[in-house]
């Protein structure tokens, strides 16, 4: 019995030697520029999975229309409900300087009023891809700056304005837009 447990214990120390130890496996950040997107509501949670990777969720929202108060009565609309997974690679560490990442996307939007009177809403699925730079302020608190762009699948409908729901167009198309500016508050754990 007395060696069954040294040669277990013997294998846990070995198997825990060789296992690799990181110091922050999981962070959870906010995306101010978002914010400035009127109001769009979002946060992002990633996971450690090496020393130069690791895995991202996020999600985005902004339920929210703005009327103008002139004689127009002009209707801003910028809602989204957008849901994203993927990867991102560190050529350093993970969570510590320049990084590249992608993502698989869905998004649901409302958009119009800004420009013209026009609206569009729809669904739209694809790829995105991202590159920055994540500066460390402490162990624990980063601040991270980039930029990302998507393309994919969309399905649209496009209305004379907000309010009357004149249809003028609809259909399906192929979109490359720009996704996000970035400028994050990170928290790891």
């Amino acid at each position: 019995m007395k060696k069954r447990i040294i040669a277990l214990a013997a294998l846990l120390f070995l198997t825990v030697g060789c296992v690799p130890a990181f110091a922050q496996q999981v962070a959870v950040s906010t995306n101010i520029a978002q914010y400035l997107n009127f109001g769009t509501l979002n946060a992002e949670g990633s996971v450690s999975v090496a020393r130069h990777w690791t895995a991202t969720a996020a999600a985005r929202y902004n339920p929210f229309s703005f009327r103008t108060h002139q004689a127009d009565e002009k209707h801003i609309n910028r809602k989204q409900m957008t849901f994203s997974a993927g990867a991102r690679y560190w050529p350093w560490h993970v969570y510590s300087g320049w990084w590249a990442g992608s993502r698989l996307q869905y998004q649901q939007y409302n958009n119009g009023g800004l420009v013209s009177p026009e609206t569009s809403e729809g669904e739209r699925y694809g790829l995105t891809l991202s590159g920055g730079y994540t500066y460390m302020l402490s162990d624990r608190v980063n601040v991270e700056f980039g930029a990302a762009f998507w393309g994919g699948w969309g399905w649209y409908a496009t209305y004379d304005c907000p309010v009357c729901g004149l249809t003028v167009d609809r259909g399906k198309k192929f979109f490359v837009l720009p996704d996000e500016a970035i400028i994050s508050l990170v928290y790891l754990f």
